[in-house]
């Protein structure tokens, strides 16, 4: 399966909150081009989504509430995670960087 092309780079509180939840078939996550995130912008996004095994994250502020809360609980347990070089504070597991996974810049 193929994930729609994400390309806003502002985005507004809740926009893609649970927009690929439960979604086996997703192997790998469509560039998530934003810098700044905004209050569950990213929440439950990819929950459940077992099989996918490749984010590209290029956000440095995470810092509104819940952006992230379980945007990866249930994912596959190893992939790769590639993540803005200027980015050195994002949390690990189901809130951040799933753990087992190799990340990249």
């Amino acid at each position: 399966m193929h994930a729609p092309k994400l390309t806003s780079k502002f985005l507004r509180g809740g926009c893609y909150h649970l927009m690929f939840k439960g979604c086996t078939n997703l192997v790998h996550a469509p560039k998530l081009p934003a810098t700044t995130l905004e209050e569950y912008c990213y929440y439950n996004m990819f929950r459940g989504c077992s099989n996918l095994n490749n984010i590209t994250m290029l956000a440095t502020d995470v810092s509104a509430n819940y952006c992230l809360n379980n945007w990866t609980e249930g994912i596959s347990e190893k992939g790769t995670f590639v993540k803005s070089p200027n980015m050195n504070a994002l949390p690990t597991g189901a809130n951040g960087i799933p753990e087992g996974w190799i990340i990249e810049d």
